[in-house]
């Protein structure tokens, strides 16, 4: 009788135990990534920090506008170092020049781009072969402006707006620092922001690209 007692008990407890196996969840308990922690779609992530919402162009027109001018500029550019970039397949180290601004991101963008249709070959260790020094400087900088007026592509008119207008500069250099070739053009990108107003006695620049300390993701304890 007792055994017959124990073996019912034994009998229950394993129904119990593969009932309470049962799968309560989709999942049960092994995980499988974040597809199971939340399912609501990503649609539009937050912008990494800091960001300036008015920084933003909207307009595809704008955009589009802006790209062409940039483009164009650039291209000018390039062609004005003439035989001083290497098509030897010696690598070239594209470099901004300090302070590194929005601009100079942009225009280092599209030098890349430039330069690789052209056939040049890029590097990203610096030191390694020819050197390309570029830089942006809006002519609303006096030094900048008065070098744009002795350029033959360049028109001022006295009294002219000067926003969205850039001087582009480019220096070919060789290993030991000596310039090989220079140029310069001016771009006109009229949707092209800049600047931005503050309250009295802060900054009406964004922070600046790449010379800014970037917010760290992951803390350790």
């Amino acid at each position: 009788m007792t055994h017959r007692i124990l073996t019912g008990l034994v009998f229950s407890t394993s129904i119990l135990m593969l009932t309470a196996c049962a799968p309560k969840y989709p999942n049960q308990w092994m995980p499988k990534g974040y597809s199971y922690q939340d399912d609501t779609p990503i649609t539009s992530p937050a912008p990494s920090s800091p960001w300036l919402s008015e920084a933003e162009i909207k307009n595809t027109d704008n955009l589009a506008d802006n790209n062409a001018a940039w483009q164009g500029a650039v291209f000018e550019l390039v062609d004005g170092l003439g035989t001083s970039l290497p098509m030897d397949g010696t690598a070239v180290y594209v470099a901004a020049k300090a302070p590194v601004t929005n601009q100079d991101l942009a225009l280092d963008h599209y030098m890349r781009q430039a330069l690789i249709q052209k056939g040049i070959t890029l590097t990203t260790t610096q030191g390694m072969g020819t050197m390309l020094e570029i830089d942006a400087v809006p002519l609303t900088n006096d030094a900048a402006l008065a070098k744009a007026k002795t350029l033959p592509t360049f028109t001022y008119v006295e009294d002219m707006g000067l926003k969205g207008i850039y001087l582009l500069e480019a220096s070919v250099k060789d290993a030991s620092g000596a310039a090989l070739g220079q140029s310069a053009s001016v771009g006109v990108f009229p949707h092209e922001k800049a600047e931005y107003m503050r309250l009295p006695g802060y900054s009406i620049a964004p922070v600046a690209g790449i010379t800014a300390n970037p917010t760290p993701i992951y803390e350790r304890d």
